[in-house]
C-alpha cells in the first residue's frame, strides 16, 4: 500500500503494557514516512511513558470521561489527520478514527466492539483469533507490527524506545546510592501486584521467595509498585534492610525503565514492569496464570521465563476465576519452582544462602 501523509494519528491509549507494545509500531512508522507529523493519542495517566520520544512529534494526552467528549472530537477535527491508525480496536477509539476525517483509517478486521465499521482498511491477522485478543497465539507487539507491515514498513527489526532524561537518570543514581549499592551487588527487583487481581500469584509467596533471595550472596531486592499499592511495604518488612530497597510508591513511569536497566532481573506477575524490562533488555521472570504468555508475555530473546500452571482451563483470558479450585492456575506454582527459576536465569554460581 502506497501513502504519503502528512499527518498521522495513533491511537493507543491504554494500558501501560499495551502501549509498550505499540512502541515498535511508532518506530516503523517514523522510518517509513520520516517526514510526517505523527501523533498519538493516549490517557493522561500514561502519557510521560512517550515523554521526548524522538519518533513522535506530539503526544495527545486525553480523558475518556464524559464531559471531555466534545473537546476531544474538537481536537481530532482539527487535527486534519490523512491516516488514523487505531491500534486499540475498541468502539470509542473507532469512532475518534472516524470523527477525524481522515481518508484513510486502519484497524484489525476483527476488532472489538463494532469497532472495523469505522475502518477503510481492516487487517487480517495471519493467525485465527480464539475467543479474545489475549489468547491469540501472536504476540501483541507483532500484532501491532501487522499494521506498519501493510502500509510498507520494514518490521523485521522491532525497536523499543524507553525514556531516559537526564534528571530521572540522576535522580534513580542517587536512589541506589542512599540504598548503598555495591559495584559488586545483584539487584532483583520485585514487583508483586498487576492491575488485575485474578493474574496476581498470592503475595505471601512474593514476600518469601524475597526472603530467600535477600540471603543469597550480594543479592538486594528492589521493591516495585505504584502510590497505591505502598500497602503491601509492611508485608515485606520482615526483610531487613540492607536486604530490600523499597522502591514502591516512589518511581515515575518514565524512570521505569532507568531503574529496570540498572537491575539483573525482574520477577512479576503479567504487568507492565515486565514489558518496561523486555523493552530494555533485562531478562524477566514471569509468573503467569489466566493469561496467555505467547500474546502477552515478555517480549524478545533477552534471556525471559514464564511460569505457569498446566491447569486444563488455562489461559482463559477471563477477568475473574469461576473455579472450585479458586486460581489454581497460579497457586500451583510454588516458592520453589520461582527460586529455581531465578537461580537459572541469573546463572551465576556466587548465588547461594549464607552460611546459617
Amino acid at each position: 500500500m502506497i501513502l504519503m501523509p502528512k499527518r498521522i494519528l495513533i491511537l493507543k491509549p491504554s494500558s501501560l503494557g499495551d502501549v509498550i507494545h505499540a512502541l515498535p509500531t511508532l518506530t516503523a512508522l517514523r522510518h517509513l514516512y520520516p517526514e510526517s507529523k505523527i501523533v498519538w493519542m493516549v490517557k493522561e495517566e500514561w502519557a510521560e511513558m512517550l515523554e521526548g520520544n524522538p519518533y513522535l512529534n506530539e503526544i495527545m494526552p486525553v480523558n475518556f470521561g464524559l464531559r471531555h467528549w466534545p473537546s476531544l472530537i474538537r481536537r481530532v477535527r482539527q487535527g486534519q489527520f490523512d491516516l488514523v491508525v487505531d491500534l486499540q480496536g475498541l468502539f470509542r477509539t473507532g469512532l475518534l478514527a472516524l470523527l477525524t476525517g481522515a481518508m484513510t483509517r486502519i484497524g484489525f478486521a476483527k476488532g472489538r466492539e463494532g469497532s472495523p465499521w469505522f475502518y477503510t482498511d481492516r487487517i487480517e491477522l495471519p493467525l485465527p483469533m480464539n475467543r479474545s485478543w489475549r489468547l491469540l497465539d501472536m504476540h501483541a507487539v507483532d500484532r501491532n507490527l501487522t499494521v506498519a507491515k501493510y502500509l510498507g514498513a520494514n518490521v523485521s527489526h522491532p525497536k523499543f524506545w524507553i525514556p531516559q532524561l537526564e534528571s530521572d537518570q540522576e535522580e534513580v543514581a542517587e536512589w541506589l546510592r542512599h540504598a548503598d549499592v555495591q559495584p559488586e551487588d545483584r539487584l532483583i527487583a520485585i514487583a508483586p501486584l498487576s492491575r488485575g487481581e485474578v493474574k496476581c500469584w498470592p503475595l505471601d509467596r512474593f514476600v518469601a521467595l524475597a526472603h530467600e533471595i535477600s540471603q543469597w550472596t550480594a543479592c538486594k531486592i528492589v521493591l516495585l509498585g505504584s502510590c497505591s499499592q505502598e500497602w503491601i511495604v509492611e508485608k515485606f518488612d520482615q526483610i531487613r534492610a540492607p536486604g530490600l530497597i523499597n522502591m514502591v510508591g516512589k518511581v515515575r513511569i518514565r524512570q521505569l525503565g532507568i531503574l529496570l536497566r540498572q537491575t539483573d532481573l525482574l520477577i512479576a506477575n503479567d504487568s507492565a514492569p515486565i514489558h518496561i524490562a523486555a523493552a530494555v533488555g533485562i531478562p524477566v521472570l514471569g509468573i503467569f496464570g489466566p493469561t496467555n504468555a505467547i500474546a502477552t508475555g515478555p517480549y524478545g530473546n533477552s534471556g525471559h521465563r514464564v511460569m505457569n500452571a498446566e491447569i486444563s482451563c488455562r489461559p482463559c483470558g477471563k477477568r475473574s476465576c469461576h473455579q472450585v479450585s479458586q486460581k489454581e492456575c497460579l497457586t500451583a506454582i510454588t516458592v520453589d519452582d520461582v527460586v529455581a527459576s531465578a537461580r537459572m536465569l541469573l546463572n551465576d554460581s556466587r548465588l547461594y544462602r549464607l552460611p546459617v
